[in-house]
């Protein structure tokens, strides 16, 4: 089974050409990043899913497994926290979720 922390870790790279996708200063939710990136790994994203499928919440444990990376590595993925405000989930409800910004590169 995949396990989504170290998926994430060995995607670094590729998690970081998704962050460089949005622009500079401008706010977005965890749930604007999980929209990217199950666009470029919808099959990992299944099988992360069907992993917590029997919990009930295989979306909510996805989801929060994929900020809590993103909070971690805030550093190295250039971004940083702005505040925890309403986002619509996959299923249509409104969440509090993190909010980021990506930071400008260091010149």
């Amino acid at each position: 089974m995949i396990e989504i922390n170290d998926f994430l870790e060995n995607n670094l790279s590729a998690i970081k050409n998704i962050i460089a996708e949005f622009e500079i200063e401008i706010e977005f939710s965890s749930h604007d990043f999980i929209e990217k990136f199950t666009d470029k790994y919808e099959s990992d994203y299944i099988k992360m899913l069907v992993k917590y499928q029997e919990s009930g919440h295989s979306f909510k444990t996805v989801h929060n497994q994929i900020a809590l990376f993103l909070s971690a590595k805030k550093e190295s993925l250039g971004i940083y926290k702005t505040q925890r405000k309403g986002s619509e989930n996959v299923k249509g409800k409104i969440d509090i979720i993190q909010w980021w910004i990506r930071s400008k590169p260091i010149t």
